[in-house]
């Protein structure tokens, strides 16, 4: 199975939003983190848990983001994505196109969810 069969649109926003306004867009969504933008180019991400270790900090995201970025392709293997989380100790990969494009969001529980549900079918 490949990445672009499980992933999800990212919600991507520019750099400038401060901390609140982001924590209300991830409830407001039901979602964990937000890809950070700045002109058309992805640079960072900022999730729940940044959001809490800067609880009533007036910051903007990029103060707090994650810069180094893991990315995967859009055409790659789920079994990639996986490895590429167990390795690097994360949580969440924003997916590129062919052409180096954003175009959408795998995060664990996604991956987990589909193994669990292909090792069932194996059963």
């Amino acid at each position: 199975m490949l990445v672009k069969e499980i992933m999800k649109k990212p919600v991507v926003i520019e750099h400038d939003i401060g901390l609140e306004e982001a924590a209300k867009m991830m409830a407001k969504q039901n979602i964990s983190s937000l890809l950070i933008a700045h002109d058309g180019k992805a640079e960072g991400i900022v999730t729940h848990e940044d959001l809490v270790d800067n609880f009533g900090k007036k910051a903007m995201v990029y103060e707090v983001m994650s810069k180094n970025l893991v990315f995967i392709k859009d055409n790659d293997k789920i079994q990639k994505a996986v490895e590429l989380i167990k390795e690097k100790k994360i949580s969440i990969l924003p997916v590129l196109d062919k052409k180096g494009n954003l175009v959408g969001v795998v995060h664990v529980k996604d991956l987990l969810k589909q193994i669990g549900e292909e090792e069932f079918l194996l059963d």
